[in-house]
């Protein structure tokens, strides 16, 4: 990976380099015109048409919320500050997943949900090294 400072790009990036899409492949089931433009906004030099991004989520299996929630972030600072005080910050997919995984324990009293419960979620993400992140 090269060092992309683009939150936006850097999913993006990672997205096509695990794809087995060819850039002409993706760019021609999103929409663009050129297959150039992928290398222009996975580096970051182009931001991501917002308008695109269900397109390129769908095509190249990302989590369309996150991805578009990230781009208004890095773009659009405000109006993500005013979607999530009046909308609340959506959860992705994944992170759906894990709340119902553990409201469902925490409702058969399988949880402790206090020090217990963060210490081993600390330690977790510090195994995946991702703890402080």
């Amino acid at each position: 990976m090269n060092s992309i400072y683009s939150p936006t790009a850097i999913l993006l990036e990672k997205a096509i380099d695990a794809s087995e899409l060819t850039q002409r492949e993706i760019a021609d089931r999103v929409g663009f015109k050129h297959a150039n433009i992928i290398s222009m906004l996975k580096s970051g030099e182009t931001r991501v048409p917002l308008n695109r991004i269900p397109a390129l989520a769908q095509t190249l299996g990302m989590d369309e919320k996150h991805f578009l929630i990230i781009a208004i972030q890095e773009y659009h600072p405000g109006v993500h500050e005013v979607l999530v005080d009046v909308l609340g910050l959506p959860l992705s997919d994944a992170e759906l997943g894990i709340v119902t995984m553990f409201r469902m324990a925490d409702l058969r009293d399988e949880i402790e949900t206090e020090e217990p419960f963060k210490q081993a979620l600390e330690g977790l993400l510090a195994l995946a090294g991702m703890a402080g992140k």
